[in-house]
């Protein structure tokens, strides 16, 4: 696990943009907009920093701890609709004490007795009904019986206080934890995946959200608290302190926190620009840091950016889900970060960890992952994210987008197994950093190339505000469902092989020959694919591969769609090639060298070359309605026309009977596809495929 050091950096008024660019930031009590500057002499990596590692340290640290059973045993018949906790830390011993109550609605069969996940290292001491009736329970293990007074019925509502003490459990970095940092007492949560009922009673999984939680902590007055929500009141209470912190939108349980520590509250406000106002409304919502009290009150550098980093991610994601709240960090003392809903809790600055976690606030807690084993939805968005800032602010972090995807491509190939998990038992293989972060982050960025950054965006908004899931909860179904919608492509086949039932990575081997032919030159390209089973379970990873014939006169952009172990693709350039390039700027994860193989065989001599099965044409290109395809047949025999979306279905096929070589002509209509990338294959007698590209457009 890597431990970050703490880097304080000083706050200067300015701007890292022009004031045309400059769409969002921290404004801080000195003037709206002032950002933090990195300290002298701190190296620029630490600046930068690597977030998917460092989120990825900081819960694969649980795998270090005894962890409980990775099922939750509450009932299934209840949907949570709130949670109040209202806990006491007394900050001089490792304990807390209070009553959590639980309230929802019973839901498909009668309820005689309410199950809740909660470790018996917790000392439950009563539990009651809302009027207070007593309820009788026993506490076995991790569960919580409680019996109700009478049974209650579907649709009717269930609400019980339970009073508990105790230690939380502890171990590695997660659950609950108090501890002494510098002479001053801390105290921290970190419940995901399974540690929320190490300390609080709850339904402990992530696919029944709460509508709404409340978190009420009392501590020694010197101290400050941060949670979810909007602080709603501070009491003071002789020698104590209140925090009251309300939350009214939907959330999971695992991202309910506490931090408390002696505390300095850095607040400011996060002014939607302009075009982002335009389309979502105006907003200036809280931003609300609180920083450990080190004798300074600078703003970590990273943390000064996250309004910054919420504009860009707006015009991406949409709307910053939790806009009638706030967003903000709590400083702990565990490396990395944990996304906990409006109040991220973090030890680091970096700017890739606080926008991967940021990222998350739309998709991991707006939109959270249903079961553990999908959990790539919520960290390899957040580790795209990343990406997507550092791309989108290439002028103040000029080459950090290219050197951290080049990072994260190389790290994928070393995923193992299939990105939707089959075992979420062993909690380091479920936060594996090459598995769920950076293939999982490398899966949206090839979906990004086949359908285009249009499309691609649409999707990232679709899928944030889509009704089904929006504060709700996905599984990969839901997303492909909702990519399938937007982009009118047939996916079924992506989402197998690269994250449903794959593994591994296309290793590709190519050869490109080309001669002259009626006044162009014939450019044939032979891929092959060649992984073996020991490196990836597919055979044929069907993919949309980038063909790049370099000439004299510039380079010509082919799209080979690649869906056999080998394959043949024949284009014609008008001028000589100098050279054949296969996906020079890595859009597919594969490996990297892409070696010379076989060819396949070419007609050579010094007379004419002989008429070849070839699409001459295809016109119009791009269509909307109906077009033709100009074809020479090379040999008698039945050939195949037809037309394939990127996902290599079919739609629509012809079978042509040549009685002798010659040329031809079919005619389609474009009328009723959606926009997009389509290829036009044709499929000679003896085997050979060629390919090409048409653009329907509407």
């Amino acid at each position: 696990m890597l431990r970050l050091p703490r880097i304080t950096f000083l706050t200067v008024a300015f701007c890292l943009f022009s004031a045309a660019e400059c769409l969002g930031g921290f404004a801080g009590p000195a003037a709206a907009g002032d950002a933090a500057e990195p300290a002298p002499g701190v190296p620029p990596s630490l600046v930068i920093g690597d977030g998917a590692r460092d989120c990825s340290a900081a819960k694969t640290a649980l795998a270090l701890a005894p962890h409980p059973e990775a099922l939750s045993s509450a009932s299934t018949n209840i949907d949570i609709q709130y949670y109040h906790l209202d806990l006491t830390l007394p900050m001089v011993t490792s304990t807390l004490s209070g009553t959590v109550r639980i309230q929802g609605t019973v839901v498909g069969s009668t309820m005689a007795t309410l199950v809740l996940d909660l470790q018996n290292t917790m000392t439950v001491t009563a539990v009651k009904l809302a009027n207070g009736t007593p309820c009788t329970f026993t506490h076995p293990g991790a569960v919580l019986n409680v019996t109700l007074p009478s049974p209650v019925a579907p649709g009717g509502n269930v609400a019980v206080d339970v009073t508990y003490n105790g230690a939380p459990q502890t171990g590695g970095f997660g659950y609950f934890v108090f501890g002494l940092r510098a002479g001053k007492r801390f105290a921290w949560s970190l419940s995901e995946p399974y540690g929320a009922r190490e300390w609080w009673p709850c339904k402990d999984h992530p696919s029944d959200k709460a509508d709404s939680v409340r978190v009420t902590v009392t501590v020694p007055s010197i101290y400050r608290v941060g949670s979810q929500g909007l602080l709603v009141s501070e009491t003071t209470n002789g020698a104590d302190k209140t925090y009251d912190w309300v939350s009214h939108y939907p959330i999971s349980n695992y991202l309910v926190s506490i931090a408390a520590s002696e505390y300095t509250r850095r607040q400011g406000t996060y002014n939607r620009p302009g075009p982002l106002a335009a389309l979502y409304g105006a907003l200036a919502m809280p931003l609300d840091h609180l920083v450990y009290t080190d004798g300074s009150d600078a703003l970590p550098f990273g943390w000064g950016e996250s309004g910054d980093m919420i504009s860009v991610y707006e015009d991406w994601f949409g709307p910053y889900p939790f806009a009638n709240e706030k967003y903000g960090h709590s400083e702990c003392t565990f490396g990395g970060g944990m996304e906990h809903q409006t109040m991220t809790s973090l030890n680091g600055s970096s700017i890739s960890l606080v926008s991967h976690e940021l990222g998350h606030q739309w998709f991991g807690d707006e939109v959270t992952t249903k079961t553990w084993p999908h959990i790539w939805l919520n960290e390899g968005f957040a580790t795209y994210s990343a990406l997507l800032y550092f791309q989108q602010r290439e002028g103040s972090y000029p080459g950090t987008y290219e050197t951290q995807l080049a990072s994260t491509y190389a790290d994928a190939r070393n995923a193992i197994g299939t990105l939707v998990l089959a075992d979420t038992s062993n909690v380091s293989d479920m936060f594996g950093q090459s598995r769920i972060y950076s293939k999982g982050s490398m899966i949206l960025y090839m979906l990004r190339w086949i359908v285009g950054d249009t499309v691609f965006r649409n999707i990232l908004h679709a899928y944030a505000a889509d009704p089904a899931l929006q504060y709700n909860c996905a599984t990969t179904s839901d997303f492909k469902r909702v990519c399938e919608t937007v982009s009118g492509l047939d996916l079924d086949t992506y989402f197998s092989q690269w994250v449903e039932n794959g593994t591994g990575y296309p290793i590709y081997t190519a050869c490109a020959l080309w001669l002259p032919e009626n006044g162009h030159y014939r450019v044939q390209v032979t891929l092959h694919q060649t992984q073996v089973f020991t490196t990836s379970n597919v055979n044929v990873f069907v993919m949309p591969v980038p063909i790049v014939i370099h000439t004299a006169s510039g380079d010509i952009n082919e799209l080979a769609q690649n869906s056999e172990r080998d394959q043949t693709f024949t284009y014609f350039v008008p001028n000589q090639p100098t050279s054949v390039a296969i996906d020079p700027d890595k859009h597919i994860l594969r490996a990297d060298a892409i070696d010379p193989g076989a060819c396949a065989p070419v007609s050579t001599g010094t007379g004419p070359l002989p008429i070849r099965t070839d699409i001459v044409s295809v016109f119009p290109n791009p269509a909307s309605g109906q077009f033709s395809v100009h074809y020479t047949a090379g040999e008698e025999g039945a050939m195949e026309l037809g037309v394939y979306d990127v996902a290599g279905r079919r739609v629509f096929a012809k079978t042509l009977s040549r009685t002798a070589p010659g040329v031809g002509a079919e005619f389609f209509n474009a009328s009723k596809l959606p926009a997009g990338v389509y290829f036009i294959r044709l499929r000679a007698p003896h085997g050979e495929a060629i390919t090409r590209k048409l653009v329907v457009i509407r």
